[in-house]
């Protein structure tokens, strides 16, 4: 998140994010620990392999200071183009 005082959408990520992060037990699955420490100029983004009822990867983008998730059911392509 940005340095500096958030805006309503950033008050409202924060609040998201920790009660997302008080449903999870992240001792069970390597899932990457959100961190309130981001300067903003850039935007983080992990590729996680996920092992649940079918395994597939999931795709997580930063998006106003949290990140999201999408299930990419056939895994990340290997080739280019």
């Amino acid at each position: 998140m940005p340095v500096g005082k958030p805006n309503k959408t950033q008050v409202r990520a924060e609040k998201s994010l920790k009660a997302y992060a008080g449903k999870r037990d992240f001792a069970r699955s390597p899932e990457p620990v959100a961190s309130s420490g981001h300067n903003g100029d850039s935007r983080e983004f992990v590729v996680q392999k996920h092992a649940a009822r079918q395994l597939h990867y999931d795709l997580l983008l930063e998006m106003d200071g949290v990140l999201k998730s999408w299930a990419v059911t056939k895994g990340p392509s290997l080739t280019v183009g």
